[in-house]
């Protein structure tokens, strides 16, 4: 028999959709969505990315990415420039305000999951984390 509650799909779908209503409320304070701060976080790893690369990370189309980083640039979080190689391609940097939050974002958001995550033994959580990961991998390259 079909049960809904014991399907893998519903399940991940359910989590993201409750993981990201409480990471909407976490970034509130920062003013950024979680796609946004999905651009940054990367950004403070990479340092340049560029527009399809976070069409790529987002899963969001052009317009709505292009509009995502007017806004972050409107906010002074990112600089958005041309590439000398192809005047089309947009790359964008984290402005010098961008880079500082890498200080407090982080942190804000571990501490903001820590009461749910902490109920959950570390080893299930490291390999939850790797089946998620190997899950995402295959329905990339599907």
């Amino acid at each position: 028999m079909f049960v809904l509650e014991d399907q893998l799909g519903f399940n991940l779908h359910r989590v993201a959709l409750l993981f990201r209503r409480e990471l909407i409320r976490c970034l509130r304070v920062f003013d950024l969505t979680p796609e946004q701060w999905q651009v940054m976080a990367t950004l403070w790893q990479q340092q340049v990315m560029t527009q399809k690369q976070i069409i790529e990370l987002t899963l969001q189309d052009a317009p709505s990415v292009s509009r995502m980083l007017g806004r972050m640039q409107r906010k002074g979080l990112v600089r958005l420039n041309r590439t000398p190689a192809d005047a089309r391609a947009v790359e964008v940097q984290l402005t010098a305000a961008g880079k500082r939050m890498e200080r407090r974002v982080p942190q804000a958001v571990l501490a903001h999951f820590a009461p749910v995550l902490s109920r959950i033994p570390d080893r299930e959580r490291t390999d939850l984390l790797r089946s998620l990961k190997k899950i995402r991998v295959l329905l990339e390259d599907a």
